[in-house]
């Protein structure tokens, strides 16, 4: 069965038989080919390291107030979590002490020096990382 034989209407079977189906020039794919511009091929660029941080501040403040709502409140809302009383009489010793053992712990010279060591190469890192507008290519 063609195509032909599915039209029902006489008109429309001589107005598709008699017009010639449209074919391309020869050359249209090359016309078309050389008037595609190629783009620029764009570096992929590597985020500052301020952008990760400047995203995670949001979370880190909410997380920071949940926990201290829940850590002092006395709300019904919270009775499964240690109100007020739990945080003054248990949790502040406990960071006294826990300050107590790091100082005695951080008394001798060798961790000292390893510390401040760290802590400045630390630093360096991060400001030539906030600083430096470094591209991968």
């Amino acid at each position: 069965m063609e195509n032909d034989d599915i039209i029902n209407d006489d008109f429309l079977r001589e107005l598709i038989q008699r017009t010639p189906l449209d074919s391309p020039s020869d050359d249209f794919v090359d016309r078309v080919m050389a008037g595609i511009q190629t783009s620029a091929v764009v570096p992929e660029v590597k985020k500052p390291f301020y952008l990760y941080l400047k995203a995670a501040l949001p979370y880190a403040a909410i997380a920071l107030f949940l926990f201290v709502v829940m850590a002092t409140s006395d709300l019904p809302i919270f009775n499964w979590i240690p109100g007020k009383d739990h945080l003054i009489s248990n949790l502040i010793t406990f960071s006294g002490t826990l300050f107590t053992i790091l100082k005695n712990s951080f008394a001798s010279k060798f961790v000292s020096w390893g510390l401040l060591i760290s802590f400045s190469a630390g630093m360096l890192v991060l400001i030539d990382q906030l600083f430096s507008r470094r591209t991968s290519l």
